[in-house]
């Protein structure tokens, strides 16, 4: 039973009426959710094994408000009431009125008392209620627990007093073994856990562990009823950091609206509930001047101490931002710097307009000087726009946009120059270098629109620096669906890459080896994307150091040297992966040609996740040779899979048809067209198939593609003769190959329509030569293309390859086997043996190695010779290899 315990005096506002309990009692009450839940098992899972971890450890979960702590742990202490093997449940719902001590240890000792199971309740009944004895008679008392008890003091952070936390302490330092504590608030009590944590006692929950994940955010919105698309669920996760509140608040303004996650009035402050919520729970615990310290530092979207002092004018401005993250009131640190949580910070901004508009332009101000002193061009141009300083815009962009699309890429530039007046952009330089970043964002229609402010401004391109930037952004948009060479001989006219001006000299240089490139012109690509990735790394150009080594490594698979490659694509990949730019659109062609490379070697599953890769990551619109690398390595891999396959390779040939409009890289034209050409065959398309042939010979001219392509449909039709006519120039050289899978394919069809006729000594001789092109580029896909007499003469030859045997067995293992053995099904023993056949021992030593007699050996090859249909060992190894045995 629960009695009323006298209480020492205390001031009339807080001293409880005789014959009243001075607990209320529906703090003692574990509190019942008023709307649905979510199911949060993860977290579920984490409670158990926190609270029931041995030897007994204090739980801490901690976040700031409306991220869910309380509904969690109530659904947990619900569980747990259900359970048989789960802890009792103490619960307390702390205010300030617990920062009298004795209110509080008579909530504890009543909580405790409500869980059940003591022994002698007498003994907690008549604990002290006084400090510091209450926690060592608390202590005492477990002693008589008949089960382990789980305390959880939840919004623990209103506990200030000192006498309250010197005496929790003690109960914290020496938790019983059968109690265990939870503590739950917006943040750490005055407690001293670092102890605990270093002893390694203290479990904790944070705000990153409470967050929404996006499972979660789906099944909420699926509660309301709500429809989102999967990026709609990702805007509403970027924004609101997975903060439940947030994602609550978004659900009730979307309800019963059309209105779209990235246009909700919550993000901009100007959602009423939501800043009713922010002002009751967050901004009302901190005194005016923090207050007006949070508004005024809103401009900015991160925070150090010394900027915060700048824009405020606060003396202590980094112990303010050390409390508000300490209290998790919704800023977080990042290192040396702090960062607001979006949603505050629009409802902070949105203050700032309504209470001091007249200030906003003064702290802009201020904001884009600091960063501007401080070698910060970007976040104080963010500024100097919002400030309406026009010069000092224009300095910044004309001084350092060209370095900073060279260095972070444009898109971030692109997005702060759509807001800069258009006198401003009139100006070349700035037009230009905006043009510029518009192109590296994926914008072309912008470019194009300042390209023609430009050109119609009445300020001339009087400086050689001017003409080389207006012809090297002329480059980049004809890498677009212009003309390239064009483009290249305009550039040429000017200084670009020899004007002294490193970020100039490196966007031309990048941009001229591109497009040679895509041209074809591997030699002069090769030493201009050199020249420029070695200028890149000197300035610290990361981006285009990026750009630099992707292209480098297309350059290497255009001359045939996929290990060289797949080298520094990989390298590219890695320092991409450095800087947290792996899903940038710049990646899309490395995982592409990553995926070809795969392709080829018959990794299939590798192929097929670096192609999904290379889609994912296209965001954006760049050049053509990127778009139909991923789009059409991404249909190649999934051919054999889809339920479409027709559509797949319509989809394909249209592609494939636009290219007469824009310049591609030979080398992707020559390696994907075959592959549709087979695709089409393959679907019955045989007018597909053929004005393929016709179409590469348009864009690629005269080489060896087109040949190959015509001779597959003759051999097709069954015309032997016509095909080997055209693939002869191929094979002797006469024919230029654009890339080597071309002559590889030659020879293979050479190789099966010789095995035909019946010529095994040409066959032989075709097939050594398929494999000695094949080697050098890790070519096995080929030989599965080329079908099952190509696997047979693989086995017929096997032994008489000379260096390429290596490669010739790996190939032909790679390959799947057609039929199996005969009905008569190989013993163990048998196989045994029929994998010793290919050694040159003879059968004594097979005897000695298998520890059984040389009659026994012959017993079982006269078995392997009956079930295989061969009369000798040869034929047997044949065979074998023939049937994928061996």
């Amino acid at each position: 039973m629960i009695r009323k315990q006298e209480m020492p005096h205390m001031p009339d506002s807080q001293e409880p009426a005789d014959g009243e309990s001075p607990v209320v009692p529906s703090k003692l009450r574990v509190p019942v959710s008023a709307v649905p839940l979510v199911p949060r098992d993860r977290l579920l899972s984490t409670l158990d094994n926190m609270v029931g971890a041995s030897p007994p450890a204090v739980t801490l979960v901690s976040g700031p408000a409306g991220t869910g702590k309380t509904t969690v742990l109530a659904e947990w202490a619900r569980r747990c009431a259900r359970g048989q093997n789960a802890p009792r449940i103490a619960w307390i719902t702390l205010d300030a009125h617990d920062n009298t001590p004795a209110y509080l240890w008579t909530a504890i000792r009543d909580a405790l008392l409500l869980s059940g199971g003591w022994t002698d309740p007498a003994r907690l009944e008549s604990v002290t209620l006084q400090a510091p004895a209450f926690a060592v008679d608390v202590v005492a008392a477990f002693d008589h627990a008949t089960a382990p008890v789980c305390l959880v003091l939840d919004n623990v952070h209103e506990l200030r007093a000192a006498e309250v936390l010197r005496t929790l302490d003690i109960l914290v330092r020496h938790l019983p073994e059968r109690l265990r504590l939870v503590l739950a608030g917006r943040f750490t009590p005055g407690l001293h856990l670092s102890r605990l944590r270093l002893e390694g006692r203290l479990r904790e929950i944070g705000t990153t562990e409470l967050a929404f994940t996006r499972t979660e955010a789906e099944a909420l919105f699926a509660q309301q009823r709500i429809q989102l698309t999967p990026d709609g669920i990702g805007v509403l996760l970027r924004q609101t950091g997975g903060w439940i509140g947030g994602l609550r608040f978004a659900a009730m303004a979307m309800a019963g609206t059309t209105t779209s996650p990235a246009e909700l009035p919550l993000f901009t402050g100007h959602d009423e509930i939501a800043s009713a919520y922010l002002n009751e729970e967050v901004l009302a615990q901190h005194p005016d001047d923090v207050r007006r310290f949070l508004v005024s530092t809103s401009i900015c979207d991160v925070l150090s101490a010394d900027l915060a002092a700048a824009v405020s004018e606060h003396p202590n401005a980094g112990e303010v931002l050390d409390l508000l993250e300490r209290t998790n009131s919704f800023v977080t640190r990042l290192d040396e710097w702090y960062r607001f949580h979006p949603i505050l910070r629009g409802h902070l901004r949105a203050e700032l307009g309504r209470t001091w508009p007249k200030r906003q332009r003064g702290l802009h101000r201020t904001a884009a000087r600091w960063y501007s002193e401080r070698g910060m061009p970007v976040a104080a141009l963010e500024h100097a726009i919002h400030a309406e300083q026009g010069e000092l815009t224009a300095e910044l962009v004309e001084g350092a946009g060209l370095r900073e699309i060279l260095s972070s890429g444009g898109e971030r530039l692109h997005e702060l120059l759509t807001t800069v007046p258009h006198h401003l952009l009139a100006r070349p330089v700035i037009g230009l270098v905006a043009a510029l970043a518009a192109l590296d964002a994926g914008d072309p229609a912008t470019a194009d629109q300042l390209l023609d402010q430009v050109n119609r401004s009445a300020h001339p391109l009087r400086s050689d620096e001017l003409r080389a930037l207006h012809a090297t952004v002329l480059v980049h948009r004809a890498r677009f669906d212009g003309d390239l060479g064009e483009s290249l001989r305009n550039l040429s006219r000017t200084t670009a890459g020899r004007t002294g001006a490193a970020d100039l000299d490196g966007a031309a240089l990048m941009n001229r080896g591109i497009a040679a490139l895509w041209r074809g012109d591997h030699r002069t690509a090769e030493a201009d994307l050199s020249r420029a990735s070695d200028l890149a790394r000197h300035e610290g150009f990361d981006h285009a150091v990026l750009d630099c080594q992707v292209h480098l490594a297309a350059l290497e698979t255009g001359c045939g040297d996929h290990r060289a490659m797949h080298h520094r694509a990989t390298a590219a990949l890695e320092f991409a992966a450095e800087r947290g730019w792996e899903s940038k659109p710049e990646c899309s062609l490395a995982y592409a040609l990553l995926g070809v490379h795969a392709y080829q070697r018959m990794e299939d599953d590798q192929a097929r996740a670096l192609a999904s890769r290379a889609v994912e990551v296209l965001t954006r619109r760049t050049d053509p040779t990127t778009e139909l690398a991923a789009s059409c390595l991404d249909a190649i891999v999934t051919f054999g899979e889809t339920d479409e396959p027709h559509a797949v390779v319509g989809a394909m040939w249209k592609r494939l048809r636009e290219l007469d409009r824009r310049q591609v890289a030979p080398p992707l034209v020559a390696f994907v067209t075959p592959t549709a050409q087979r695709m089409a065959l393959h679907v019955g398309e045989q007018q597909w198939a053929a004005e393929m042939a016709e179409h590469v010979d348009k864009v690629l001219g005269t080489c060896a593609e087109p040949a190959l392509l015509r001779a597959v449909v003759h051999m097709h039709h069954a015309r032997a003769g016509q095909a080997r006519k055209l693939v002869a120039p191929i094979l002797t050289g006469e024919l230029r190959a654009v890339v080597a899978n071309t002559v590889v394919d030659a020879w293979l069809v050479e190789a099966t329509l010789v095995d035909r006729a019946g010529s095994a000594q040409q066959a032989h001789h075709a097939i050594c030569q398929a494999l000695a092109a094949a080697e050098p580029i890790d070519a096995i896909r080929p030989f599965l293309n080329a079908g099952k007499p190509i696997r047979d003469l693989l086995a017929r030859g096997a032994g008489r390859f000379g260096r390429l045997d290596p490669f010739a067995t790996a190939t032909m293992t790679a390959l799947p086997a057609t039929s199996t053995t005969s009905t008569d099904v190989l013993t163990t023993r048998e196989r045994d043996l029929l994998v010793e056949l290919p050694s040159m021992r003879t059968t004594e030593e097979i005897a000695d190695s298998l520890f059984v007699s040389v009659n026994t050996v012959k017993t079982h090859l006269r078995g392997i010779y009956r079930k295989l249909g061969v009369n000798q060992r040869r034929d047997a190894v044949i065979v074998a290899r023939q049937r994928g045995l061996i």
